[in-house]
């Protein structure tokens, strides 16, 4: 877990950003820190009241806690700082490109901060839920935290909105919404009929297999080739049916298909503004995948290789299949139908948001991962922008009341019984 401290300290901030823990110390400055630095990575030079402006309104980065970070960033060579006196006036990002954001921060958080004991409470219970719900009993034996802790941790969890509860078949099931959006009864009723490691091992697989056609896995009881036991065909057939996993179905001419993809993640992973880019994404997956394994007459060998195709081009070669394969992403805008020498040729409509979803089909199909969605483009388009833009975006919302902080009875009383002494 040690390598991914940041990407929960992140996942963490994006929940609590409008609360008040006093809990959390060092923890939030990582999370601040990784959400900056994901945001201005490859940017040019930044001026420092932007900066302010854009992290309190996009980031949730308090004003009053925007130096420290930056000089966090600063440290670990991510930014240069243009300095009057000890005033902050610029920021140069000079995160190279390929660097590992959430890696480099890590090591930083692991070689000079200590995290309190609440801290590292979050941290497992984070890491725990990232991938499947998790039986609360079970959760709790498995972590060894102590049991005060582990209830204060719940607690806060459950305030903030970053963890939630649920009753299922006579079991307490913990679910983080920052890793699953929709259906969470739904999902948190699967983790009570089977194992967490039978859930987690389904959705792997899943993942593994991103748009595989849904009654493909029913007839052969497969995914990718890889084998589904009982309970993780009922899962996958269950998830589906009742919204957790929500396969999108498209229609190819008088037949309907569904094709399985992995939960919608929740907020931490899946940023609002990048929504229609993840809708457009699955749409794509499902387009190629069609052809590859339903098609009319001639087969699609390498799906990647296609996607690959068309963002090299700019377009696919005319087929006869093209008006029932891409019909779909007509209709979401990704691209348009053209006539060619041997039937349909697919033109990409190039905007910003069809280039973003090409990469991330392509990303899907390679690796199943949703890396980068997490990044707020509003926020960086914002960052290019003066003061007075800034200014404006600003006043134009209502000021913000801080949400009232999350109090520790525990610190409470203890204050109480230091004045008794004093009485």
């Amino acid at each position: 877990m040690k390598t991914k401290i940041a990407e929960y300290a992140y996942d963490l901030q994006s929940g609590i950003s409008t609360f008040s823990i006093p809990d959390f110390d060092d923890l939030t400055k990582v999370g601040m820190a990784a959400t900056l630095a994901i945001h201005i990575k490859g940017l040019g030079e930044i001026k420092y009241e932007v900066l302010r402006g854009v992290s309190e309104h996009f980031m949730g980065i308090p004003s009053h806690s925007l130096e420290s970070v930056v000089r966090i960033l600063a440290e670990i060579s991510f930014v240069i700082l243009t300095e009057n006196g000890r005033k902050i006036e610029k920021i140069l990002p000079t995160i190279p490109v390929f660097e590992q954001v959430y890696g480099t921060i890590s090591s930083f958080a692991n070689s000079e901060l200590s995290f309190n004991s609440q801290e590292q409470a979050i941290l497992e219970i984070l890491s725990a839920l990232e991938n499947a719900p998790r039986n609360k009993d079970n959760l709790f034996n498995n972590l060894g935290i102590e049991k005060p802790l582990f209830d204060r941790t719940l607690l806060i969890g459950s305030k903030s909105g970053i963890v939630s509860e649920h009753l299922a078949r006579g079991r307490s099931i913990v679910v983080s919404p920052l890793y699953f959006a929709d259906n969470l009864d739904g999902l948190a009723d699967a983790a009570a009929a089977v194992s967490a490691s039978a859930l987690q091992s389904t959705l792997r697989k899943v993942r593994d297999n991103q748009g595989w056609p849904l009654s493909m896995v029913k007839a052969t009881g497969e995914i990718g080739g890889v084998k589904l036991d009982a309970a993780e065909q009922a899962l996958v057939d269950k998830l589906s049916s009742e919204g957790v996993m929500k396969p999108p179905t498209i229609a190819f001419g008088a037949k309907t298909e569904s094709f399985v993809f992995t939960p919608k993640p929740g907020s931490a992973r899946l940023n609002a503004a990048n929504r229609e880019v993840y809708e457009r994404a699955m749409a794509l997956v499902s387009a190629v995948r069609k052809g590859q394994l339903l098609p009319n007459e001639y087969a699609i060998r390498s799906p990647v290789r296609i996607l690959e195709s068309l963002r090299e081009k700019g377009y696919l070669r005319s087929n006869s299949e093209a008006p029932t394969q891409y019909l779909n992403l007509v209709y979401l805008k990704v691209g348009t139908l053209q006539p060619g020498p041997n039937g349909h040729q697919f033109h990409l409509t190039k905007t910003p948001e069809n280039t973003a979803a090409l990469n991330l089909a392509i990303q899907l199909l390679r690796s199943g991962s949703l890396a980068g969605m997490e990044v707020d483009q509003n926020a960086r388009i914002a960052l290019g922008q003066d003061e007075k833009y800034i200014q404006s975006l600003i006043s134009a919302r209502q000021i913000k009341e801080r949400a009232k902080p999350i109090e520790n009875e525990q610190a409470i009383h203890e204050f109480e019984q230091l004045l008794l002494r004093f009485d």
